[in-house]
């Protein structure tokens, strides 16, 4: 697949490579779980058709998915979300819906149940920093003033490996996370974006 290809048929997936310094090679030290491989392709099975559109490193993704406790490098990852997305040509409000779907299916697992069990959600959210470690490595979450209903976050992570789609994507996997914790039609905020940070604030009833 040639770049001119790629930015053609896959504009989003092009657009990322071409702002992530190094590409596929950027950032090694940032991993993701293969379970958030497994969970974003499982369900597409039309998409093993569709590898040879992209990298060799992506298209084994698809041809092989990792086992779910296998880390891969997060810019893989993140990579073969835009890809994914732009296969099945979903539009922003359209990968936030699938995004919360799977998030909730992979968080009530038999796997993940029990990271997800807490008291509340004020409690799921001031340990969200741990509960994102068992996703991802190399990225920081950190939430400040959690209360009852409501709180704000920071996801730091190295220059441009998230960018807007990914970040409201991630938004959704909270609120995900936090409907597991009983907390009552939670909105997950992208309130601003920066080459190394996203900042978001949550609410719910």
């Amino acid at each position: 697949m040639t770049p001119d290809s790629a930015s053609t048929r896959l504009p989003r997936f092009a657009a990322y490579l071409a702002a992530l310094p190094g590409g596929l090679a950027a950032y090694p030290d940032c991993i993701a779980k293969g379970a958030l491989i497994r969970t974003t392709v499982d369900d597409q099975p039309g998409l093993v058709s569709r590898a040879a559109e992209l990298p060799r490193e992506l298209a084994r993704l698809l041809l092989d998915p990792p086992l779910a406790g296998e880390w891969l490098p997060e810019a893989h990852f993140v990579a073969l979300f835009h890809a994914h997305n732009d296969l099945l040509g979903l539009d922003e409000v359209g990968v936030q819906a699938r995004s919360r779907e799977r998030n909730r299916l992979l968080f009530e697992s038999p796997a993940y149940r029990i990271l997800m069990a807490v008291l509340s959600p004020a409690t799921l959210l001031r340990f969200a920093g741990k509960r994102w470690e068992n996703f991802h490595r190399g990225t920081r979450l950190e939430v400040s003033g959690a209360s009852d209903d409501g709180v704000r976050a920071v996801l730091r992570f190295p220059r441009n490996l998230f960018d807007r789609l990914v970040l409201l994507a991630y938004g959704q996997s909270f609120a995900a996370a936090l409907e597991l914790s009983g907390a009552r039609e939670p909105v997950v905020h992208l309130e601003r974006v920066e080459p190394e940070s996203g900042h978001f604030r949550v609410v719910w009833g």
